[in-house]
């Protein structure tokens, strides 16, 4: 396994049918460190037994945790009650996760839908946009009275979050560029990186075929990997680097396309 700068890591949902312990535990051993997901019903709220042992493999092993923040939160909602219950389930199992230590968690603040995407009027669609983006900064700024927002990364999904970055910077909180989210929608993570680099501590890679993310990375596709890690190189990123992928073929494939392309990164 070649040494990288950056820390090489897969999710616990590499076996999606097995719960965290097992995961860690199956992890192929090129990784060491291991995005844990955290969801319901299957993982939420984490038994102390549970913590305990994913602390006790992480000690022996050495190996390091990043955490996936509930999938299913919805901080951009305009309905006050269930950004209520979001800011309280994030809360809640950040409060459990800490536990664990993790390097950094990955949040989503999501769905803020880009106006254009709906048989409704433009002047509709541009309101609800607005409104979703108020709604997401006033939950975060909640947030802020119950966790530390320099450890909270916050990941891009249907959006760039280009109309929150100013709002995320000024109160401290992180990003994570997922490269496989930016490659599907038609964005450029390369100069995206280039232009965050100072504020992304974490980063989700995976291939884009056909119309699915989530896939194998393949050395002829859309995504100029060589290119990126030639930005990451020149940068000094040292953060995790998830191959948020969910099946061991997908990430033996992937580890090979890596190593290819590093190994043609110049800098």
């Amino acid at each position: 396994m070649k040494n990288y700068p950056f820390q090489l890591g897969c999710t616990s949902l590499t076996y999606p049918n097995l719960g965290l312990v097992e995961n860690v535990k199956r992890r192929p051993v090129e990784f060491g460190l291991v995005e844990l997901t955290l969801e319901y019903p299957r993982n939420i709220p984490l038994e102390e037994d549970e913590i305990e042992e994913l602390n006790r493999i992480k000690k022996r092993d050495g190996l390091e945790y990043t955490v996936h923040l509930p999938l299913s939160v919805r901080l951009a909602s305009t309905n006050p009650r269930l950004r209520k219950t979001s800011i309280d389930v994030v809360t809640e199992t950040y409060e459990q996760a800490e536990k664990l230590d993790p390097l950094v968690y990955t949040l989503h603040v999501s769905p803020i839908y880009l106006p254009g995407g709906s048989p409704l009027t433009r002047l509709f669609e541009l309101d609800q946009y607005d409104n979703r983006i108020e709604a997401a900064k006033d939950s975060l700024l909640e947030l802020k009275d119950h966790l530390e927002p320099g450890k909270i990364a916050v990941e891009n999904l249907f959006t760039d979050l280009r109309d929150l970055q100013g709002f995320l910077n000024q109160e401290g909180y992180k990003r994570c560029l997922d490269v496989g989210h930016m490659t599907k929608g038609g964005k450029d993570p390369l100069l995206h990186f280039y232009r965050n680099s100072g504020v992304i501590k974490n980063v989700h890679l995976h291939g884009v075929v056909g119309d699915r993310d989530h896939q194998q990375l393949e050395a002829d596709s859309d995504l100029d990997l060589v290119g990126l890690f030639e930005v990451i190189r020149k940068d000094g990123y040292e953060g995790p680097i998830v191959l948020e992928q969910f099946k061991t073929e997908h990430l033996d494939q992937s580890l090979s396309v890596i190593e290819d392309a590093w190994d043609k990164a110049v800098v």
